[in-house]
């Protein structure tokens, strides 16, 4: 009896703790794109950022219309249920974009470094005692798309002083933010995480497009992680805009070519020594696939959704319902075990019948069906969703808008544009991509049929002509000998013909 009783614990022991997670396993969260519009109105005019312009009663939910940026009660809501799902990660990233999608001329510098410093106490005031890593995003700055590539602008002095950022970083970390809008600092020993501003090398900052490094921060960023490396630190790299191609706009790259070029191989230089990429800037829910220049996969660039629901002027790419990101990673390395997207069904407020209960969209490995989120994995899940009907591209079209209802339907070019954006971020690799027929394949190839390639076959012909040419040439020869009365004897032209030949043939 005593024996079955040691058992019974024995093996009930072991069960509880081969359910827990791995002692190595941590939480952090992302937030991005919350692009607090204080002008909001639920009164406001959809078509004119919902501001209240007393021109009618539009009847706005609380919690915002897919036509328009954040109201507070968005940000509260958010941030109270990241509380309520995690109160206690091991950090926050926050991914920049807190300033509304307004003109230039509603804006000014003061209203830039209060919006930002609104989220920023925000922030705080409900994770009191967690790190909050920040960076900006290209809407952070006055006017908007407008860094600029000289060293130690006074911008950054504002936002550290009047946006608060100083109450976020440690006083060595504030002062490398002062060069350039970028900093590391150490998460702990042997992790380090990296802020960028890859604002100073999007597309659309016109400051930029003639410098060779803005504000040295490919110069600084090579020799930070060279250092990493030689001192066998891994790191978390974040910032606002990503490398690469938008998954919506086949045409559309964030960054100029010159500088996306630089990027990728950085990133491909120490793909040892970064273990994460966590981005936002793009509003809709996605991915990329760094690959060596032999093509294998190197490592995943993690792109979270906005908060703000705002539906993008680019045409067709539409609205999003509010996300949040919360990431489990591996607290050695830094590198991603998983994640769960979080949303609110805006559209079920609206229309009033909805509540205001954040709930789990998806989980990462669970949902699309993979073992881990390794650049392997993610890139064979890129892969699948080149296949007809492919259940897990139509899951990863409704996580791309988070949930909500695109229209229209995503055809054949769409298609391509999102498989090929994910696996590719240089231009030319992304054209090549675009172009394959592959895109449509109705089942994955065979492994073991060994397909033959257009060189063999042509080959193939060759021989086949070449053969052909010689049978003719033979029936040709046949005929002249008959012609001449001669009996055609191939050991004739022998050496042995003479002591065999029994006399004049003709």
């Amino acid at each position: 009896m005593n024996n079955l009783v040691v058992f019974v614990f024995i093996s009930t022991t072991v069960y509880i703790c081969s359910s827990r997670p791995n002692d190595n396993t941590g939480y952090f969260w992302q937030v991005t794109d919350f692009h607090y519009d204080a002008n909001y109105s639920i009164k406001g005019n959809p078509l004119k950022m919902c501001h209240d312009l007393s021109d009618g009663h539009y009847g706005n939910s609380i919690y915002g219309n897919y036509h328009c940026d954040s109201p507070w009660l968005l940000i509260q809501s958010a941030t109270a249920a990241m509380k309520r799902i995690q109160p206690d990660p091991d950090f926050i990233l926050w991914t920049g974009d807190s300033v509304p999608h307004v003109g230039n001329d509603i804006l000014d510098l003061q209203k830039v470094l209060t919006n930002i410093g609104n989220i920023s106490q925000h922030l705080q005031s409900v994770f009191p005692n967690i790190p909050i890593y920040p960076v900006l995003g290209n809407h952070d700055e006055y006017p908007a798309d407008s860094y600029p590539p000289e060293l130690n602008s006074s911008y950054y002095r504002e936002v550290l002083q009047r946006a608060h950022f100083d109450t976020l970083l440690t006083n060595d970390t504030a002062k490398q933010f002062l060069t350039g809008g970028y900093y590391t600092t150490l998460i702990r020993p042997g992790l380090r995480v990296m802020g960028l501003n890859t604002n100073l090398l999007y597309s659309q900052d016109k400051l930029t497009n003639s410098a060779v490094d803005p504000a040295n921060m490919l110069q600084w960023m090579t020799e930070t992680l060279t250092n990493a490396r030689q001192n066998k630190e891994k790191v978390i790299l974040l910032s606002h805009v990503p490398p690469g191609l938008f998954e919506k706009y086949s045409s559309l790259m964030w960054f100029y070519d010159k500088f996306n070029t630089q990027y990728v191989r950085i990133l491909q230089k120490f793909s040892d020594v970064i273990t994460s990429q966590i981005y936002g800037h793009e509003h809709t829910d996605s991915y990329r696939i760094l690959k060596d220049s032999n093509g294998s996969p190197q490592g995943v660039l993690f792109l979270a959704p906005a908060v703000t629901p705002w539906n993008s002027s680019l045409a067709g790419v539409g609205a999003n319902n509010p996300s949040i990101r919360l990431y489990a990673y591996n607290t050695q390395d830094g590198t991603i075990l998983n994640y769960k997207q979080y949303y609110l069904n805006l559209a079920s407020l609206i229309q009033g019948n909805g509540n205001t209960n954040w709930t789990l969209e998806y989980d990462a490995k669970t949902d699309y069906s993979i073992p881990d989120l390794s650049p392997k994995s993610m890139l064979n899940l890129a892969q699948s969703f080149k296949a007809d009907n492919s259940a897990l591209f139509s899951k990863y079209l409704t996580y791309n808008s988070v949930s909500q209802i695109r229209n229209p339907p995503c055809d054949s070019a769409c298609k391509l544009t999102q498989v090929c954006s994910i696996m590719e971020l240089e231009r030319e690799n992304f054209n090549l991509c675009s172009t394959s027929e592959s895109i449509t394949t109705t089942r994955p190839p065979d492994p073991h049929h060994r397909r033959r390639r257009p060189v063999d076959k042509m080959y193939i012909y060759i021989i086949i002509g070449l053969g052909a040419l010689v049978f003719i040439l033979f029936i040709i020869v046949g005929i002249i000998c008959i012609k001449r009365r001669r009996h055609f004897v191939p050991f004739r032209f022998s050496r042995f013909s003479n002591s065999l030949s029994s006399g004049p043939i003709n």
